[in-house]
């Protein structure tokens, strides 16, 4: 039979039917799935609400902090944290709570709340937990955390500083250092299933582009910096004294090996936190006048500067007139040589070599020790002191910054600049951190020795170091004296001022001194401030302090090479 042409055959038909039904049926699928999704039927809103309970970020593991032999200072450990579901809650276990977690929670739970989801308390250690989980209160339930631990309670407590519930660093180290150790929260979805059964799922990682989760190492040395706080404290509370600093530095490298700010806090402790004087970092964060610890500073920018002769003499009275005021002494020294102002600690003959200063080149000169800035070290809260520029050298303030008053300084800045007597006449830039590594263990930071200024010449600091070793030997530092130890030393004692007023029977005593004294290896300084006893000379409380700290140090490198 032959062909029409124009018409579509049969079967050619049903096959273009057929494929148009089933573009059809998926067309009506994916409508009716759009509209499912995107406008739901109430109830089917009401039943997935009682399914989905919350997304909440949860802390992770944040990075290590360790001293200088890899002892652990921070580290993150697991716990547990407990929140309520109100809608399966039985309010007559707040009792529970309370007996462990304290009234306040027990008090929040003892009444209805609206919601599916509300913490209880978070980052409890597991095995305290452990006892309440036994209970399986209904309406109770628990997930895992990391939660912050400091191994060693109050040792290194302002160096290393601390962190928010959040793990999210607030002071000292942890602070200056977050982008390395924090570790973006992970996003847990609380969930049940069709039985009520609870689901706990991890989500997405809300700072997943974030770096985090690195490692420290400080210059600290943990065994030192225990001798420094142990020590430190018994000399705080004998003298009644409301604040007080430790600083051991390598004065060769800059190195910090221990910090102590005495009071301290429990860094595991948060009711301890609630003393904000406390929280203060003395070492670097507080500003005093350094007084007779200063003398050696001036004393070596006048030799410099050839504005005093190893042959000249002074005759001390006990006391000199400058300007509109008078300078003196706790006792008349009689005649001196120069070496005799840092032995005896004058103030009458170092106010007249004062009176010789140029204020502008003093001033370059103090600066250059790095005195009214700040060091830059790499923790959190350092001040910068104050040092009065050279147009306000007016009066008796040559006489007075002579003697250490008139000018405030941080202790860092004070232990730094006697570190460039002890090193041969370089000032370096202090560092408390060793190296610093990536989630990947790649250093991505090392502390090392620079160089901020050249300040004195080796001559000058040969010069210096037989000075305050003398004064150790003979002089106002002899409470500091260790047997077997050749020392050199420079003793404090500054009124404190408030308002520009000297406030009578508050002063901050203090020492500083290196050994051995030719070619030293540690600096220490010691501040005791506003001791409420009989004795404030620093020869009489900080010096003690001193040489306690350095006969267990002493007895330390001996284990040690043992």
């Amino acid at each position: 039979m032959p062909k029409i042409k124009g018409r579509i055959p049969r079967e050619s038909w049903h096959s273009r039917s057929a494929w148009a039904l089933v573009f059809l049926i998926l067309l009506l699928l994916a409508v009716q799935t759009v509209r499912v999704h995107l406008f739901p039927d109430h109830r089917i809103v009401t039943q997935s609400e009682g399914q989905y309970w919350a997304q909440v970020p949860v802390s992770t593991s944040r990075g290590d902090i360790r001293d200088r032999n890899s002892i652990p200072l921070a580290i993150s450990v697991p716990s547990v944290s407990f929140y309520v579901d109100p809608q399966s809650w039985d309010t007559s276990g707040s009792k529970l709570l309370g007996e462990h977690f304290g009234e306040q929670i027990a008090d929040k739970f003892s009444r209805p709340l609206s919601g599916r989801f509300h913490w209880v308390v978070r980052k409890v250690p597991a095995d305290l937990a452990q006892g309440l989980i036994d209970k399986r209160l209904p309406g109770l339930f628990t997930t895992r955390e990391n939660h912050r631990m400091y191994p060693h309670g109050e040792l290194a407590s302002h160096v290393i500083g601390f962190c928010d519930i959040d793990d999210y660093g607030l002071s000292g180290v942890e602070r200056e250092w977050n982008n390395v150790l924090y570790s973006p929260p992970q996003t847990r979805l609380f969930l049940k299933d069709a039985r009520g059964s609870l689901l706990d799922l991890i989500g997405s990682n809300a700072g997943a582009l974030q770096v985090g989760a690195g490692s420290i190492k400080l210059t600290l040395d943990s065994k030192i910096q225990q001798i420094v706080e142990w020590k430190l404290k018994q000399g705080a509370v004998s003298t009644g004294s409301k604040w007080g600093v430790g600083i051991c530095v390598n004065p060769r490298t800059g190195e910090i090996l221990s910090m102590a700010s005495y009071p301290w806090i429990d860094l595991n402790d948060r009711k301890s936190f609630s003393n904000r004087e406390k929280l203060r970092n003395n070492a670097i964060g507080r500003v005093y006048e350094p007084g007779s610890t200063f003398k050696p500073i001036i004393l070596g920018i006048a030799k410099e500067m050839a504005l005093a002769s190893n042959s000249e003499h002074f005759f001390c009275r006990g006391k000199v007139s400058i300007a509109d005021g008078v300078i003196r002494d706790v006792s008349a020294h009689g005649n001196l040589d120069l070496e005799g102002l840092i032995v005896k600690s004058c103030n009458t003959g170092m106010a007249t070599i004062g009176q010789r200063l140029s204020p502008h080149k003093a001033y370059g000169m103090l600066r250059q020790f790095g005195f009214g800035q700040r060091s830059d070290v790499e923790i959190a809260g350092e001040e910068e002191g104050l040092l009065r520029s050279p147009e306000e050298w007016l009066g008796m303030t040559k006489a007075n910054i002579a003697i250490g008053q008139g000018l405030a300084v941080t202790p860092l800045q004070l232990v730094m600049a006697i570190s460039s007597i002890a090193n041969g006449g370089d000032l370096l830039k202090p560092y408390i951190i060793s190296e610093v590594r990536n989630a990947n263990g790649r250093i991505i930071h090392e502390g090392k020795k620079r160089v901020r200024n050249a300040v004195l010449n080796k001559s000058t600091c040969e010069w210096m170091r037989e000075a305050m070793r003398k004064t150790v030997a003979i002089g106002t530092g002899k409470a500091a004296r260790v047997d077997n130890v050749s020392l050199g030393g420079k003793t404090g004692t500054a009124q404190i001022a408030t308002g520009g007023e000297y406030q009578k029977g508050r002063y901050a005593s203090s020492f500083v001194g290196f050994w051995p004294h030719d070619n030293p290896e540690y600096v220490l300084l010691i501040v005791l401030g506003e001791p409420s006893g009989e004795k404030r000379y620093g020869g009489e409380i900080a010096a003690p302090v001193f040489k306690a700290i350095v006969e267990e140090m002493s007895q330390l490198k001996i284990v040690a090479r043992n």
